[in-house]
């Protein structure tokens, strides 16, 4: 079961608009499956002074799925590097379908930038960030080209979490102390025009959360936005997108907490897990844990607390593993496309 982020498009300049409702279980989706719609902001970020590209090592081993057409002079990986410090960690992965093009942004520095700027948001909130993977301190980010056309992927949009998790767990990728964010860049034509997905508690296991860079509906006429923040001290759409994502997939919302509704939060707007916007969203002015009573800092020993988790820099006392932690890291998920070695 998935978390998945819808988007509308907000047509006109200078605006930040929203609209729909976060839904559960809405027809044509597994039970528990719930549904954010997020925005766009309007305005792109300047540039920040100094922004450096950063780009990965170049893989010493035999490279899975290495498509020929990626003829570049840039230092790229396509497995996991050996990392800079021990302990729980987010990696990041760039996936592309067989027959997808490469915008090679795992070493242009956008993901990186990108990453970056997501953990800055949730530095000024906590005093903490999250702990990425990096080699040499740069971001580890796998390039990944699947052994499937983005058509046949298409076909299975709902289940792409689990391809994408089965393909990292049976390539011997997956590893038991990391959450794994993907940024897919295949076409997909969904129902709902959906942005990201991930897991959701209580039910929902896994370690993969999907950005979908090139998500569209035909029939309400909806398009993941491609909208990359420019600034690393800028959280804009995909920045909040998979933070999200990530919060699910670490046990928030928890059915525990006082304003649950859904996997969500039903008591402000501007919450970062709110199950419903009102069309006044703005990552600007966004709340993490309104009140400090569902999901963070709450300080309730026996409900998901971010402030708790094994995954934030610094470690705090007490860190926590993810609900069923066992159960994801043992579960391969099942290849929703089949016939995928």
């Amino acid at each position: 079961m998935h978390g998945r982020i819808a988007l509308l498009t907000a047509l006109g300049a200078g605006l930040l608009l929203g609209c729909g409702s976060l839904a559960l279980a809405p027809d044509g989706l597994p039970t528990g499956t719930v549904v954010l719609e997020a925005y766009v902001p309007a305005e792109p970020a300047t540039e920040a002074p100094g922004a450096v590209a950063v780009v990965t090592a170049v893989s010493a081993t035999p490279a899975v799925g290495l498509p020929a057409e990626r003829d570049t002079d840039q230092a790229y990986s396509t497995f996991d590097q050996p990392d800079d410090v021990e302990g729980y960690q987010v990696h990041f992965v760039y996936a592309l379908p067989s027959d997808g093009a490469d915008a090679f942004l795992d070493i242009d520095g956008q993901i990186e930038l990108s990453a970056n700027a997501m953990n800055y948001w949730l530095h000024n909130k906590t005093g903490q960030r999250l702990r990425y993977d990096t080699q040499d301190g740069k971001l580890d980010i796998t390039f990944m080209r699947l052994p499937y056309t983005a058509e046949d992927i298409s076909q299975e949009y709902r289940s792409i979490n689990s391809l994408l998790e089965h393909w990292l767990k049976i390539t011997g990728q997956a590893k038991e102390n990391k959450l794994y964010i993907v940024y897919y860049d295949g076409f997909v034509v969904t129902n709902e025009g959906y942005c990201g997905l991930a897991p959701v508690p209580p039910a929902g296991i896994g370690q993969t959360a999907v950005l979908l860079l090139r998500g569209y509906n035909p029939t309400r006429d909806l398009t993941c936005p491609r909208s990359f923040t420019r600034s690393a001290d800028y959280t804009g759409f995909f920045e909040v997108t998979i933070l999200h994502e990530l919060l699910h997939m670490l046990g928030v919302v928890g059915e525990c907490a006082p304003n649950y509704n859904g996997s969500h939060v039903n008591d402000h707007p501007q919450d970062l897990m709110y199950h419903q916007y009102d069309g006044t969203y703005s990552p600007l002015f966004m709340y993490l844990d309104y009140g400090n009573d569902d999901y963070y800092n709450h300080g309730r020993p026996d409900c998901p607390d971010l402030a708790r988790s094994i995954f934030l820099d610094p470690l705090p006392e007490g860190a926590e593993l993810p609900p069923r932690w066992s159960d994801t890291i043992r579960n391969i998920p099942p290849d929703p496309i089949g016939g995928m070695q």
